[in-house]
């Protein structure tokens, strides 16, 4: 094939030297408009016709072409020769057919292409597809090669870039992302998972409205009896990165930090105490409530009362029992079960093991944090009208002392 190419050149070079230009094809009464245009195909401009085409044996006005399809144009276009060996081929390329796209006489256009920019890929490609109330950049500018070769590429849908890489081409500031310690999959494996590259009628190209978006990968998360009002909105970015994060989870922040940006009372409480509950020492809010919702009340993982009296059964508390022993109210009699015992004298039994009135763990406790030792409250509601029932607990060598509105003051001792 080099040779033809060389041929061709010194047919070209020959008919600048010596004049030999192809008057016949070019006259005011045949082929006047050949060479008119801003752009021109080089033998065009050279009016060598015959670089192309070659007239037929014994036939005035009739030519052919030196060659067939593609072989004529790469006799020239030899850099396009390897485009050949891409994986991925531009269907117009791949049949041969540079004319497709290309005017092979003049045009209008760069690279003497039959269209401007986007309208000429526009039709074989419908238009419709490229066209809603939110619309990729490049789409909207009608600048496809920005992300296309329009000739071949070894990426898919001839990108210029592996699918998981082409989108930072002008996204650059995302890259940072995936330096972050977790990184969402579908985010490593390639932008479009969530993302039309085109267009689409979500704010960001999304291929779906939030959180739909996102149950399509999570769907085991949905609308829970007790939902968490993040969830119920709709509203996943509230608590998550859709990309990546430094912190588990995909979260926007680290542990309870996140869950106080929202709940700023009890943000504020927690901060004023003395005694924090092991889960929230250690920022762990999940242990006990799930983030996006929950059969029990107040998103808790498993059943906690909100009753103040009620019967004692261990299911009843088995979101305490998930970390503290759920034997410790079964036996009067105790000297290791609980230090909560005056001899052996079982004092967790002798509040809560009772029908109808055994007290709540949150008769006394307080699930986040206190000022007082063994996460004992200040006070607790009470009754109808809510009363803040008075608890002042002192902690003793060898036991306590209670001070609280249920009963006279009372001391234990081991």
């Amino acid at each position: 094939m080099k040779l033809i190419t060389i041929i061709i050149t010194v047919m070209l070079l020959a008919a600048a030297v010596h004049g030999q230009v192809d008057e016949g094809c070019v006259t005011s009464s045949c082929h006047a408009d050949i060479g008119t245009k801003q752009f021109v195909h080089g033998p065009v401009g050279a009016k060598i016709c015959t670089v192309c085409h070659v007239r037929k044996a014994g036939k005035d006005h009739e030519f052919e072409f030196y060659l067939e399809k593609e072989e004529l144009c790469l006799a020239c276009h030899e850099t396009k020769r390897d485009m050949m060996l891409e994986d991925h081929l531009h269907t117009p390329v791949a049949d041969g057919n540079c004319v497709g796209c290309h005017d092979p006489h003049q045009s209008d256009f760069r690279f003497t292409l039959k269209g401007q920019a986007a309208d000429l890929c526009f039709q074989c490609h419908n238009r419709e597809k490229f066209t809603d109330e939110n619309i990729h950049g490049p789409v909207a500018e009608g600048d496809c090669n920005l992300c296309h070769n329009p000739h071949a590429s070894p990426n898919e849908n001839q990108l210029l870039d592996p699918p998981d890489k082409i989108c930072y081409r002008c996204h650059a500031e995302k890259v940072e992302e995936l330096q972050k310690r977790h990184v969402r999959p579908p985010v490593e494996e390639k932008c479009i998972n969530c993302h039309n590259p085109h267009a689409g009628p979500e704010k960001a190209m999304l291929e779906e409205v939030m959180p739909e978006l996102c149950f399509t990968c999570h769907g085991e998360i949905g609308v829970a009896e007790v939902p968490h009002p993040p969830v119920a909105q709709g509203r996943c970015e509230a608590c998550h990165d859709s990309h990546s994060s430094d912190n588990p989870k995909l979260l926007m922040k680290p542990g309870t930090d996140l869950c106080f940006s929202c709940h700023t009372e009890m943000g504020q409480y927690v901060s004023e105490q003395s005694y924090l509950h092991g889960p929230v020492k250690q920022g762990d809010c999940n242990a006990c409530h799930n983030p996006h919702g929950s059969d029990f009340s107040r998103i808790l993982r498993k059943n906690f009362p909100k009753e103040f009296y009620m019967p004692y059964k261990t299911e009843n508390y088995a979101l305490c029992f998930e970390c503290h022993n759920k034997t410790v109210a079964l036996d009067p009699k105790t000297t290791k079960l609980t230090d909560f015992r005056d001899g052996d004298r079982n004092l967790h039994y002798l509040h809560v093991n009772k029908d109808p009135k055994g007290r709540s763990c949150r008769s006394c406790h307080q699930a986040h944090a206190t000022d007082q030792p063994k996460h004992i409250r200040r006070s607790v509601p009470f009754g109808t009208m809510a009363w803040e029932l008075p608890v002042n607990y002192t902690k003793l060598n060898d036991g306590g002392r209670c001070e609280v509105g249920c009963h006279a003051v009372k001391e234990y001792h081991r």
